[in-house]
């Protein structure tokens, strides 16, 4: 028969194997090698793995290269201060790709020194990323507010600048004042771009949604598009013949998302790259289409591959950096998603999803 103990340490077992968040004990070898002794078994189910790939395993031979002396470091906190330490990490698994965790780590104090580390890692990646979407949902509020404003000032004084600018073309004679009036006019065109896209960032569009066959807008676009790029010497391969279902949305506002996205894949193509290539693929299930964009262009890093869609930050010479947040507001009231990946000299990715059906 068990005693009262027993059952309280069956009872913490069961207790310690269920938790769902990451539970583990390590063991602190000396000040520079910790061993993971135990972990329990909802992560392993969760994770995909198993207690012989964590169990015994040095923490820095787990993670490996930077991400083992970050844990090693924050292990060594830990045991200087003899208090419990709570932070944020990210770190790269294998199956799972990167993650977020608020770790907690608890030293073990036994004679004045510390034996063991209990920790729990609690995964906050979808946390932190409705929280960046809603803060992201914020700023686009705001630019939106001050954009309706800043547009509608700039259009009168603009409108007037034009207008005496065609007076002075139209009376000049100097060769070398008409260079200058190009390049005038050539800037005014440029501002009167950034007031669109303001206007557009800024005013509530009615939408009048419709069933819209998918690969004819995207016909539709390229022919648009062709002209364009067989002057820059870029090829736009079609592979999505696939493609014949419809999708609820506004065919305006998707054909602009769509112009956008073919543009900025021209533009990331070198003038140099005599073999530019943009091929735009099709990929059809039950509920959902997805339409891929690949360019061969410079790619992007992995710092400006965060801050794309954030107004105001662009990685071109004369960009506003409103397009692709554009994009994304028209793919969010589309109840889509658009997800990029690139990496430099290897070109970008973007897949826009959309649904088959209206999202209620």
């Amino acid at each position: 028969m068990e005693n009262g103990n027993d059952l309280a340490i069956s009872e913490i077992e069961l207790i310690f194997h269920h938790l769902s968040d990451f539970i583990f004990q390590i063991h602190v070898v000396d000040r520079h090698h910790f061993e993971i002794e135990a972990v329990n078994e909802a992560y392993l189910s969760s994770y995909n793995t198993s207690k012989e790939d964590l169990s015994g395993k040095r923490v820095e031979e787990l993670l490996g290269g930077d991400q083992g002396l970050q844990a090693i470091r924050r292990c060594q906190e830990a045991i200087y201060s003899k208090q419990p330490i709570q932070f944020e990490e990210e770190y790269y698994l294998p199956k799972q790709g990167y993650r977020m965790f608020d770790i907690t780590l608890v030293p073990i104090v036994v004679d004045g020194s510390v034996s063991k580390l209990i920790g729990t890692a609690r995964d906050v990646t979808q946390k932190r990323l409705n929280e960046e979407q809603i803060v992201q949902s914020e700023k686009l509020s705001v630019v939106g507010q001050l954009a309706a404003g800043i547009a509608h000032e700039l259009r009168n004084p603009l409108t007037s600048l034009k207008g005496f600018l065609k007076l002075i073309d139209y009376k000049n004679t100097n060769k070398e004042v008409e260079r200058y009036i190009q390049v005038m006019d050539s800037e005014f065109h440029r501002i009167e771009q950034i007031v669109d896209e303001f206007l557009i960032l800024a005013k509530p569009t009615k939408s009048h949604f419709t069933y819209e066959r998918i690969d004819q807008l995207l016909d539709e676009v390229i022919e648009l598009l062709c002209g364009e790029a067989n002057m820059e010497s870029i090829i736009l391969k079609k592979e999505y013949f696939s493609l014949r279902s419809h999708v609820y949305g506004e065919s305006n506002q998707l054909k602009q998302v769509f112009i956008n996205l073919m543009k900025n894949a021209m533009e990331a193509i070198p003038k140099e790259n005599v073999n530019g290539e943009i091929t735009v693929e099709g990929q059809e299930f039950e509920d959902k289409l997805i339409v891929h964009i690949i360019d061969n262009g410079a790619g992007i890093s992995e710092t400006e591959l965060k801050n794309l869609g954030s107004p105001f930050f662009t990685t071109k010479k004369n960009g506003t950096g409103l397009g692709l947040a554009i994009c994304k507001r028209i793919i969010d009231q589309h109840s889509g998603q658009i997800d990029i990946k690139s990496k430099p000299k290897e070109g970008t990715r973007v897949s826009i999803t959309l649904p088959k059906t209206p999202s209620h």
